[in-house]
């Protein structure tokens, strides 16, 4: 199983996002400069996250992005949900499978579907981001703290 780009890099941005003091926005393109994603494809997943009610939109010269509830509210498996296409491994899942009576590995899927679960959503962004400014300490001391900079005008 391979998790989506989309999916990989929305995790990244929101945790990203999480490292923020504060909670401060960040611009888009700024945010998706430090995580090295095309700011239209960014964009792509910032508005379903957004609908999600994951993210929220800060207008104005210091505006962005920024988490719209506590990074420790916010797992992997809720954005995983909102950014992948489908939830499930397999296609054939209780009815909507002709051979559901007869397939003895629809039981392995859904218990992977479970599983899945499971690990996605003890993960969340608060301790995904404390863990990546702990690595970010050790080879960057620079980027300690998760500030995003702004350029001055």
């Amino acid at each position: 199983m391979k998790l989506s780009t989309r999916v990989r890099y929305g995790v990244r941005a929101m945790v990203e996002l999480a490292k923020q003091p504060d909670n401060n926005p960040i611009p888009l393109r700024l945010l998706a400069d430090n995580q090295q994603i095309s700011p239209k494809y960014l964009e792509q997943m910032a508005s379903s996250l957004k609908i999600a009610g994951l993210l929220e939109s800060i207008r104005g010269a210091d505006g962005g992005y920024r988490l719209a509830k506590p990074a420790e509210k916010i797992t992997v498996w809720d954005i995983y949900k909102v950014l992948d296409i489908s939830v499930q491994p397999a296609d054939c899942f209780g009815a909507s499978c002709s051979r559901a009576k007869l397939c003895s590995v629809q039981k392995l899927w859904m218990e992977l579907a479970d599983s899945i679960a499971v690990i996605l959503k003890s993960y969340n962004l608060k301790d995904l981001a404390q863990r990546e400014v702990k690595m970010q300490s050790k080879t960057h001391p620079s980027r300690v703290g998760g500030r995003c900079a702004r350029k001055i005008k």
